[in-house]
Order: structure tokens, then C-alpha cells, then sequence
């Protein structure tokens, strides 16, 4: 596996997201605006710097994704997210994304120590002045703050190089403008799944830019107010099954890792499921291993752990499942719903706690209850 090596490249301070199916909210631009119409396979319909089309692999680039043989409308959805958000703290500041402090002052100790579940610098003692990402979100899953539960366009706030915060570029439309907050601008749409209380569903999310940490999805009511806490109150369960999605449409089921909020490993049983109420997923593909001073990018091939398939590089300048930039691949997750969920509308969130950076990557789709 080791054979492949990464690519030369800057590194970029921001990682991006995208939620592919159900299709999220935050992709309203690619329906909507004739700049993110057009797609073709392996490139999301997504803007570049000036907003004139797409880019090919490189700096700053706009979203990209991958679902199956078929185009993957996605528009800005990777540029939704909150920066400068450190565990423990009240609220997010907007910058300091890779400052790698305690933003706030709160005091709080990372709780994921456990190598297993780290995805960088994973043989500091956990900590210590040495285990350098201690502050950031997935080291305490889901106890950083956020701006809003399905993003903030752009994630903070415009920088003097006018990339915004993260490179992220957040190109203004009709729909949303860089600050706005998803939950306000982001209107609820036609559903786009659904799901049979009690039964297993799959979703498909993918990288533009990858840093590492955890995730979770979760249900909102529609009719509710959209809120962190609302989505914090009905986390959805894995089922312990995890495949990557190749550009061709086929699959392969890999191991995946899993984690309880208090950052201890959740072991899969004998008949291959997880113990019930498991919330949180190790992002499963790996970065290049980060040396020197903070953000410095590695250029000898070697990644923080093993990759989950043969990283074999692709077009683009970029690794298959593993790398800064590993967006010629899905994931696909497998859910429970639980069969207690009061049948009715919902908004499934997305929450993605990176460990490299002091941000985390929210989207939001609108599904139906059976």
C-alpha cells in the first residue's frame, strides 16, 4: 500500500465536506445557479475561485465528489462549516483555525487518547505539550461549539488574501452569502429519503479535503427549531458497516472503527454489529503524516495510518482513499433507525469534528420518517 506516494502540494488550512445522499440543503446552489451546473463524472458541480466553473486538482479548488458513475451535484456544500471552534468553549471565533490552542481558556482535556481512534500525531502521550491537536473538536466528540448545526457559509470570516477562512472561497448566490447561517437560509426542500423506522439505511458522504477526526449523523423534527441541541438529543446509531465507493459505481466493505462520546473504543461483536447506541465514526481515510512545524505536509508517502484499500493515485494529483486530498472516492455509512422514532419529517444533520484543525463541517438534508 505504501507503493503510492502523495503528490507535492500545499496544504491548505481548511478541510472540506460534502454529504451526497440524501442530498443536503447545502447543495442548493447546484439547482439554482447556472455557475454550479455543470458536472461531469468526479468533479461536483462546484466553483472555482472566481466562480466561472470548475478546477482541476489544485489550490483552493471548489467541491469535489464522487457518487458512482453519475454526476454529483454537490455546489458549495463543502464550504459550509464553523472555524476557529476548540473544545470546551462557548462559542466559535472564526479564525485561528491551525493555531492548535485552547481558544477560550477552557481547560478542558482531550478524551479521545486512545490511538485507535486518533488520526494524527497518534504516539504523542495524550495531553501533553507533544500531543499538539489536544484542543481540537474530536478529541472531545461533539463538545466544541459550532456557529450553526448545518453550517455558516464560508466558516468565518473573509481574510486579507480574500480566500475566507479555510481557502474557503464561499462564492455569494441568490441562496446564501458568506456568513449566513444554514438553518436561517437554508430552506427546507422536497425529502430526499425515506427511511422505515427500525430499519438500516446507508448514507454517502466524501473528502474535497481531508483532516482527520470523527463524525456523526442525526435527526432534527422539521417542525422543531434547528439547533445543535435539538440534533444532539437523537443521534442515529452505526451498524458497524462501512464500504468505499469507487468513481466506476462499485464497492468495497472496509474496516471501520467506532467511538462512545467519552472517546473510549467501541469493539464490534462476533455477528459483526455494534453495541447498541453507537454515535461516532473514525473518518477512515487517512492524511499524509504531518511533520515539523504545524502544517507542514510530509512528502515521503508515508500516511498517518494504514489507508483502507490499495492507495493507488488517480488524475487529479490525488491518493484513491488516502491523502489531503482523497475526493475521487465516497464513503458509505450504514444506519440504524431507531424503532422508537416518531414517524414524521425530519432534518438529518451531519456533524464532522476534524482532530488537525480547530473546525468542524455541518450539512443538513431534509428526509421523512416511515
Amino acid at each position: 500500500m505504501r507503493a503510492a506516494l502523495l503528490a507535492s502540494l500545499a496544504v491548505l488550512t481548511g478541510a472540506h465536506s460534502n454529504v451526497i445522499i440524501p442530498r443536503p440543503r447545502n447543495a442548493i446552489d447546484a439547482l439554482t445557479d447556472k455557475r454550479f451546473g455543470s458536472c461531469s463524472i468526479g468533479h461536483g458541480c462546484a466553483p472555482l475561485n472566481n466562480g466561472q466553473g470548475h478546477c482541476d486538482y489544485g489550490a483552493s479548488c471548489g467541491c469535489q465528489c464522487v457518487n458512482g458513475t453519475s454526476p454529483c451535484n454537490i455546489g458549495q456544500t463543502c464550504f459550509w462549516f464553523s472555524q476557529g471552534c476548540t473544545i470546551g468553549c462557548p462559542t466559535c471565533t472564526g479564525v485561528k483555525a491551525r493555531a492548535q490552542v485552547d481558544i477560550c481558556g477552557s481547560g478542558m482535556k482531550a478524551a479521545v487518547c486512545d490511538e485507535r481512534l486518533r488520526t494524527y500525531n497518534t504516539k504523542a502521550p495524550c495531553n501533553t505539550e507533544a500531543d499538539i491537536y489536544k484542543h481540537n473538536p474530536w478529541r472531545a466528540p461533539g463538545t466544541a461549539p459550532v456557529f450553526d448545526p448545518c453550517g455558516k457559509a464560508g466558516g468565518g470570516y473573509p481574510d486579507p488574501r480574500g480566500l475566507g477562512p479555510g481557502a474557503a472561497d464561499f462564492i455569494n448566490t441568490t441562496n446564501a452569502k458568506h456568513g449566513d447561517l444554514g438553518s436561517e437560509v437554508l430552506k427546507p426542500g422536497p425529502s430526499q429519503a425515506s427511511w422505515k423506522r427500525g430499519s438500516e439505511v446507508e448514507t454517502v458522504w466524501g473528502l474535497r479535503a481531508n483532516h482527520g477526526g470523527g463524525f456523526q449523523w442525526r435527526l432534527c423534527p422539521l417542525s422543531a427549531n434547528l439547533t445543535e441541541e435539538c440534533f444532539q438529543k437523537m443521534p442515529l446509531p452505526f451498524v458497524g458497516r462501512q464500504s468505499l465507493q469507487y468513481p466506476n459505481g462499485t464497492r468495497r466493505l472496509i474496516p471501520s472503527k467506532y467511538a462512545y462520546a467519552n472517546g473510549s473504543v467501541a469493539a464490534i461483536t462476533a455477528d459483526n454489529q455494534l453495541p447498541h447506541g453507537i454515535t461516532w465514526a473514525l473518518n477512515p481515510l487517512p492524511d499524509g503524516v504531518q511533520r515539523g512545524s504545524v502544517g507542514s505536509f510530509s512528502r515521503d508517502g508515508q500516511w498517518e495510518f494504514e489507508p483502507p484499500c490499495d492507495s493507488v493515485k488517480m488524475d487529479g494529483n490525488t491518493n484513491l482513499c488516502s491523502g489531503e486530498r482523497p475526493f475521487a472516492i465516497s464513503v458509505v455509512d450504514v444506519l440504524k433507525v431507531p424503532e422508537d422514532t416518531p414517524p414524521g419529517e425530519y432534518v438529518l444533520g451531519w456533524r464532522w469534528d476534524v482532530e488537525e484543525t480547530a473546525q468542524v463541517w455541518s450539512s443538513c438534508s431534509d428526509i421523512t420518517i416511515v
